[in-house]
């Protein structure tokens, strides 16, 4: 959120700054939308069973992490975003577009697993949050009061480190619960992400109202490795890769500078 609203102010700033150039603003439009973002492919899979990572060491068969490229557990989320866009001809323009997605985790799976593997265990996970600031370029099509509009972006993404744990609860009494966590750094994740966007607007003079279908793709590399707390070693290094997917569907308003 706090990068979207310096991203808003930076254009707003721009817009300000071209304001006495009529023939560069003419051309201008911004916009704002939001709505659902819906998780496709492996980023909405909740299949444990295949996204397990096993290490085996002699006799023994470990749980050593989850392989987030093969279920990223995304359950249905949120998706808000601004747009400035410029008009090259009456059908193609470029644009700026710097939104951000939230999706929480599906962890009750994957804790009624390892409770069933192990023991008693709850897991848990911060939600997905990612933004994105991507340049594009489109093709817009006039039916009188209507426009269809189709546009490819692609840019930078960034999210928040996919970090999860699990907090045992043994069922013997007089043992205090353990945790089976990650000790390191958690910084935030960078990839290039691409897409593409769909809308169809209705236009009164300068305003126009619609529905927009936006895709988004971006795979983010991250290693991770795993300690029970207290006592344990840490489990051998997973390099893992959250591959995120979505279709973000919703509404758009848009305001056209052109006189």
């Amino acid at each position: 959120m706090k990068q979207l609203i310096i991203i808003l102010v930076i254009l707003f700033g721009i817009g300000q700054q071209l304001y006495a150039q009529n023939k560069i603003l003419d051309r201008l439009s911004f916009s704002v939308g939001g709505g659902a973002a819906i998780p496709v492919g492996t980023f909405g899979m909740k299949d444990i069973h295949n996204s397990a990572v096993h290490y085996k060491e002699g006799q023994y068969d470990f749980i050593i992490g989850i392989d987030k490229s093969k279920s990223g557990f995304a359950r249905l989320g949120y998706d808000y975003h601004a747009q400035l866009s410029y008009r090259l001809t009456n059908h193609l323009y470029v644009f700026l577009r710097a939104g951000q997605t939230t999706n929480s985790v599906e962890m009750s799976g994957i804790s009624a697993f390892f409770t069933q593997k192990l023991e008693p265990i709850e897991f848990e996970e911060a939600d997905y949050t990612i933004g994105s600031l991507t340049p594009g370029f489109g093709y817009k099509l006039s039916l009188k009061q209507w426009d269809l509009s189709i546009g490819l972006f692609g840019g930078r993404a960034r999210t928040n480190f996919p970090v999860y744990k699990g907090t045992f609860t043994p069922n013997l009494g007089g043992f205090p619960p353990s945790t089976w966590a990650y000790e390191g750094e958690t910084p935030d994740l960078n990839s290039f992400s691409t897409g593409g966007t769909l809308s169809v607007n209705r236009h009164i003079k300068r305003i126009s109202a619609g529905i927009e279908i936006a895709y988004q793709h971006a795979s983010f590399k991250y290693d991770i490795r795993f300690r029970r707390i207290p006592g344990y070693d840490a489990t051998p290094i997973v390099h893992d890769k959250l591959v995120v997917s979505l279709l973000n569907v919703g509404l758009k308003v848009a305001y056209n500078l052109e006189k």
